[in-house]
């Protein structure tokens, strides 16, 4: 198997205060599918999938804050 042993697995918790979202979020999404892939069946992610994760969602810009904002 593929398993890299060296690298620190996060768990829920740590995704969460790494995407400031609450544990309740980052579940619903992992059930919903479509949240950072994880491995186990305790449920942790590698440093590499949470990074490569984060870069794939669509960055919300600055003209779409201010528009929100306005509404």
């Amino acid at each position: 198997m593929g398993m890299v042993l060296n690298e620190h697995l996060f768990d829920e918790r740590d995704l969460a205060r790494i995407t400031k979202r609450s544990v309740a979020s980052v579940r619903r999404d992992r059930l919903l599918k479509k949240g950072c892939p994880y491995i186990g069946s305790s449920v942790r992610y590698l440093p590499s999938d949470v990074e490569a994760w984060l870069e794939s969602l669509p960055s919300r810009g600055r003209h779409q804050d201010m528009a929100a904002s306005k509404s």
